[in-house]
């Protein structure tokens, strides 16, 4: 049947092999299934072992796309406007297609677009006026799946997104940079730059009540940019391979753009957000969730020293969760550190004041940091015994910053808890 349609076609265009193959573009040839309109000359080509195009139909008399994956060949041509008219173009393709027997899915008439199709074979024809027309054709096919990803445990998943896999590496990688070993690049891309942070926060999109939204999410990240083989492979391609590497994996999706190419995923603490452009690269964000390791930690001394010099100071070692109150038991060296300061000096009375970064609305920081405030001035009072009447609570907000909120460095430094003197 194939044959029998290549014949046809030839039929209908007699001359198309006659013009002169040295004005095309350079590697560009017509598809056996559907020669040129005499005289053209083939302006550019595309062709891919993977990609998909969005087919006009008509379903119940309304224009719809049809999206077709699999072998991809696009073909421009310049027709002869000297020589031809646009309805002799659309009529001399359209009635060879006819010819071959293709089935219509949609028909404009002389405006000049069509879709055919024959099995898992489409094509679609789109002329214009100004004496150019494009011809698509797709075969219908699965994607080659060519990577693969691993699912993350809470337990692995650090070390693991800053592991580089040794069988996926390249030379032409930007020095230092490895891939994670929870999922591998796309075959034959080269990292062009890559970080890796004990503690870093990126904010990831999610969907949430149908709504494109961030969510903020700090911990151990690495994040690699790659380029990826756009001579042999196309975005839809790098999309899909590691869309359905995730899926394959059992992580869960929390945004999805569908072809525009990027999505978040997570599995646990690890949280993974993919960004595909059509120029050739790639942006891949891993971070696995944590609490930030307190270096730092208030002593009486010094905390006494910037209340007596400054009118308040900063108490560093104070911890909670993100958008909590609780206080984390890991504040418990510098609580006691406050509670010894304050029973060292029983006149003394001081706010305790909890300060927010300017992320999210701002009512809810207000009453974020006023809770934490309150929440420090309860295990004072009941776990270390220091005296209510010595202590306030207040919540402030973002409304007294000591860094630029612009940057993450800034913003974790504005999350604070300070004593001001009374």
């Amino acid at each position: 049947m194939k044959t029998s349609r290549l014949f046809l076609l030839c039929l209908a265009l007699p001359l198309a092999s006659q013009f002169c193959a040295a004005q095309d573009a350079v590697g560009c040839k017509d598809s056996p299934l559907l020669p040129r309109f005499p005289g053209s000359v083939i302006s550019e080509c595309h062709e891919k072992a993977f990609d998909g195009y969005d087919f006009t139909l008509t379903v119940n008399k309304q224009n719809v796309t049809k999206r077709i994956e699999g072998t991809f060949l696009q073909i421009d041509y310049n027709w002869p406007r000297a020589t031809a008219t646009k309805t002799q173009v659309v009529h001399l393709l359209n009635s060879a297609l006819h010819k071959a027997g293709y089935t219509f899915d949609y028909d404009s008439g002389d405006y000049g677009d069509f879709t055919v199709h024959s099995g898992k074979t489409w094509i679609m024809v789109e002329i214009s006026g100004g004496g150019g027309y494009k011809q698509t054709i797709v075969v219908d096919k699965q994607l080659p799946q060519s990577i693969s990803a691993k699912p993350a445990s809470d337990a692995t998943a650090g070390a693991g997104a800053q592991t580089a896999t040794a069988s996926t590496s390249n030379p032409k990688d930007a020095k230092g940079c490895k891939d994670s070993t929870l999922i591998c690049r796309y075959p034959d891309s080269i990292i062009a730059s890559c970080i890796d942070k004990a503690f870093d926060g990126y904010d990831f999109t999610v969907t949430v009540d149908k709504q494109q939204k961030t969510k903020r999410i700090e911990g151990i990240m690495h994040q690699n940019e790659y380029n990826w083989p756009r001579d042999i492979a196309s975005k839809t391609q790098v999309v899909h391979n590691l869309n359905n590497a995730f899926k394959a994996a059992g992580y869960t999706f929390d945004y999805d753009s569908g072809e525009y190419g990027d999505f978040t995923v997570h599995m646990g603490k690890t949280w993974i957000m993919e960004e595909v452009s059509g120029g050739g690269g790639y942006k891949q964000t891993i971070v696995v969730e944590k609490g930030m390791t307190q270096v730092v930690v208030a002593n009486a001394a010094a905390l006494s020293g910037g209340l007596t010099g400054n009118g308040h100071v900063v108490v560093n070692g104070i911890l909670f969760d993100t958008g909590k109150a609780e206080v984390k038991p890991e504040s418990a060296p510098a609580l006691q550190e406050v509670a010894k300061m304050l029973k060292a000096n029983p006149r003394l009375k001081v706010y305790v004041v909890g300060h927010t970064d300017n992320v999210g609305p701002l009512a809810a920081n207000m009453d974020l940091s006023k809770r934490r405030a309150g929440a420090v001035v309860q295990e004072l009072t009941t776990r270390y015994a220091v005296p209510a009447a010595q202590l306030d609570p207040y919540g402030d907000g973002p409304y007294a910053p000591i860094a630029s909120n612009d940057a993450e460095d800034g913003r974790a430094l504005n999350r604070r808890v300070e004593l001001v003197k009374q």
